[in-house]
């Protein structure tokens, strides 16, 4: 069942107004500025007041608590309420930035309170962008604008009142109905199908009916269920042709079965049908989205990082204390003692220390996260054999010194028309043993291939919350494209054009020339990629892990 973009976003607003704690909210994928600004715009025109949360915001802004400036300047604690306690909805402007503190604040309060309806706006600037599951899991709408017009965007907005609707009738057939579709859909929470209930019920008392139809459950269901979708089921097959024939009893007692089963199956069968028409003509990329999870952040050596909580202590900072922020006593006291006869004859106060908001320190910390080296290996022509073997002895060199810098080590060859990686970041130096014991060589030089494979398992690593460093060993003689084709040419301007990508990254890197002579494509590509360029055409385990770790820092 397709319905066009301005219909569903028409029917989610009205739903939203008639029960905001059934449904959450709506997000918007894809949005652009002039999409925002026509939702934004209807309720600068409405009753209902829109209070914006921002991904700066601390769990104190949401809740509320003690604002310790007014406290200080006051002499007793003073409350501040949070703006969740405000009248009316919430928009949520760059969803991909909020940090999970945030997120689970606002998780919780809405399976807790009954809060106003969540406009949230995912920008998706990245591909590989994955805005928070939890928060999107609670939101029953969801709008895709991006293949959408801003001036082919106009729902059709009513006034948003909260006067109690009635619900619809809905029988335990079309509830089974539902559960079933979304099972077989892929989705396993029971928290989607709930909300897709609500909403024919709702649908139907809009439509002045007493019970659920049809129609509505596949109106429904394409609201909620069709974008969360996992797996498409395999098609529903009549398997009675193959049965064989039973007894008079056995065929009674199933004819007496029947009616039953097909009083579920029926609309079962047309639900799903209707979920599979609403489904994107880019089904696969919107299955892989889907499916595609966050990995979890560490911390370690590496980078750099302010941090709140934790870390090598550094000195105290002169500024008014946040959400997460420590105030530190002994200095705050040291920033306060000079000036206390000046205040105590401008107060007229004598025994308590005053202390004012600028006298305030907070502790600073500094994080280091986990560092990932990945070694980039040419395994084509005659001297791979030589070049792997050196390459597995430098790893095995600088994975016996990762315990104490905790240091990730990863490998990465490229032969033929294909790279593959032969070891994801890892510690362990009797694993790394294991999967180097046999490698293929051979074949021609894939290099955009293989940078661009080097490039997304650092995107993968930065995401994580780790700093990726990459080491490409290799003669440079590149003669396959991207396409898997030989074309010199072609393969030098692939591989300078991916080594540009990969400089966005902001990533320490080096390229090690192991051929004979130095190589100037080879010195192209590396500045194209912000990389340094060495020529070592006698190489050894140890040479290229001193050089490795002196063109990394690390």
């Amino acid at each position: 069942m397709e319905i066009d973009t301005n219909r569903k976003t028409t029917l989610a607003f009205r739903l939203l107004a008639i029960n905001p704690s059934a449904f959450g909210g709506i997000i918007f994928k894809g949005a652009t500025p002039e999409h925002t600004e026509s939702i934004l715009n209807f309720f600068k025109i409405s009753d209902v007041s829109l209070n914006k949360i921002f991904s700066n915001f601390s769990v104190t802004d949401l809740t509320g608590g003690i604002d310790p400036l007014e406290s200080l300047q006051k002499g007793y604690l003073v409350y501040r309420k949070g703006i969740l306690s405000r009248p009316g909805w919430f928009s949520c402007t760059s969803m991909n930035d909020m940090p999970k503190s945030l997120q689970s604040m606002l998780t919780y309060q809405m399976d807790n309170i009954n809060l106003s309806p969540i406009i949230a706006f995912d920008d998706g600037s990245r591909k590989d962008e994955v805005a928070p599951p939890k928060l999107c899991d609670r939101l029953a709408f969801s709008i895709d604008l991006t293949e959408v017009r801003f001036n082919q965007f106009n729902p059709d907005f009513f006034p948003i009142t909260s006067s109690e609707t009635t619900k619809a009738e809905i029988t335990e057939a079309q509830i089974q109905s539902v559960i079933v579709s979304a099972i077989k859909f892929g989705i396993d929470e029971i928290r989607p199908a709930y909300m897709t209930i609500n909403a024919a019920q709702y649908l139907a008392t809009s439509d002045d009916r007493v019970a659920v139809e049809q129609k509505d459950l596949n109106l429904a269901a394409t609201l909620i269920l069709a974008h969360r979708a996992l797996i498409i089921p395999q098609e529903i097959e009549n398997d009675q042709k193959d049965e064989p024939q039973k007894e008079n009893e056995e065929n009674a007692n199933e004819r007496t079965d029947q009616p039953i089963n097909d009083e579920i199956n029926l609309p079962t069968e047309v639900l799903i049908e209707a979920i599979k028409a609403s489904l994107p003509d880019n089904i696969y990329e919107h299955l892989k989205n889907n499916i595609r999870q966050k990995a979890k952040a560490g911390s370690g050596f590496g980078n750099r990082q302010k941090s709140k909580i934790r870390g090598r202590p550094k000195p105290s900072r002169n500024m008014p204390p946040g959400d997460q922020e420590r105030i530190d006593i002994v200095s705050t006291l040291r920033s306060a003692a000079p000036w206390q006869k000046l205040r105590k004859k401008q107060l007229k106060l004598s025994k308590n220390i005053i202390i004012l908001p600028n006298d305030l320190h907070t502790f600073n910390f500094e994080d280091r996260s986990e560092r990932v080296i990945i070694f980039l290996v040419d395994a084509s022509g005659s001297a791979a054999m030589n070049r792997l073997g050196e390459s597995k002895g430098a790893i095995e060199l600088m994975l016996a010194d990762s315990y104490a810098k905790r240091d990730f080590v990863s490998l990465i060859s490229f032969r033929d028309t294909s790279a593959e990686i032969l070891l994801p970041p890892t510690r362990s130096l009797v694993q790394t043993k294991k999967r180097l014991g046999s490698l293929m060589a051979g074949g021609g030089t894939p290099l955009a291939t293989g940078l661009d494979a080097g490039i997304k398992l650092a995107q993968n690593c930065q995401r994580s919350g780790k700093m990726p460093s990459l080491a490409i060993l290799t003669d440079g003689k590149a003669n396959i494209d991207l396409n898997g084709l030989p074309n010199r040419e072609k393969a030098l301007s692939d591989s300078v054009l991916v080594g540009a990508i990969g400089k966005k990254l902001d990533m320490k890197s080096v390229f090690i020339d192991c051929g004979k002579r130095p190589n100037n494509n080879l010195k192209e590509i590396a500045t194209s990629m912000g990389a340094n360029y060495v020529s070592l055409p006698r190489t050894n385990a140890t040479k290229i892990s001193n050089l490795v770790q002196t063109n990394l820092g690390i």
